[in-house]
């Protein structure tokens, strides 16, 4: 798989050439990102919890925990105790950190990432942008996500806007096998991909668009069953060229 280079709204950017829409980096003084892949990640020596992220964990059932495995190439792995809603939820800054995704004016977003899930229709997740909350998957008012629920293993792309949502089924998870989502919003759309391929588009003026609110990069797993379900991330990119 090739790169190249490109020029988006002043920005320049290291993209795929076989998926233009998957930025890889951008550089400029317009550009705020969030680019990992894992190889390594800050974290309390005692706790062992990721300290680049405000995180809360659900251990009713044990130990809830995101550390960096032994995979080639890097990932993260997030266990859930073994109750169910037990989990692990992550948004990117500390408690002195605050939301910096902004949809109310023109621009590009990218946001891609791939992960595999132990038990696909019992186990949570949210993967995406919100406002601040410690309980994403119970309900936040405002957001642009990747999620399932329990009992399904289908995962949806998410518009909310004030609590309602618009929601768009993209793609059906299996245990244990990588999916790369992907979204790329621009000035007219919101496009969605699963491994590669455009599964949806939905207009920036759908009602749910969020342009209303400032969010942060959100991370959410969560067992759907009294099992300690995992989920493995091995890339994590968040983009954004005004």
């Amino acid at each position: 798989m090739s790169t190249e280079v490109a020029e988006i709204r002043q920005a320049l950017v290291y993209r795929s050439h076989e998926y233009p829409h998957r930025l890889y980096d951008a550089f400029g003084e317009n550009v705020t990102k969030y680019i990992t892949q894992f190889q390594s990640l800050p974290a309390d020596d005692a706790t062992t919890d990721p300290t680049e992220f405000a995180v809360t964990v659900v251990e009713v059932g044990g130990t809830s925990s995101a550390v960096i495995g032994d995979v080639s190439g890097g990932a993260l792995t997030i266990t859930c105790a073994g109750n169910e809603d037990d989990g692990y939820s992550m948004q990117l800054g500390n408690a002195n950190s605050g939301e910096w995704v902004d949809f109310s004016v023109p621009g590009v977003c990218y946001f891609g990432i791939q992960f595999q899930v132990s038990d696909a229709d019992q186990t949570e997740v949210f993967f995406g942008a919100a406002v601040t909350d410690t309980a994403l998957l119970g309900g936040v008012t405002d957001s642009m996500c990747f999620r399932t629920t329990d009992e399904s293993a289908t995962l949806n792309f998410i518009l909310e806007q004030d609590s309602v949502e618009t929601v768009t089924a993209v793609a059906t998870l299996t245990d244990a096998a990588d999916v790369t989502a992907e979204w790329y919003c621009d000035e007219t759309n919101v496009t969605i991909y699963i491994n590669g391929t455009q599964v949806a588009q939905l207009a920036r003026t759908d009602v749910r668009f969020p342009d209303d609110e400032l969010l942060r990069l959100s991370l959410e797993v969560l067992s759907g069953a009294a099992a300690a379900n995992t989920c493995q991330i091995r890339w994590l990119r968040l983009i954004q060229i005004l």
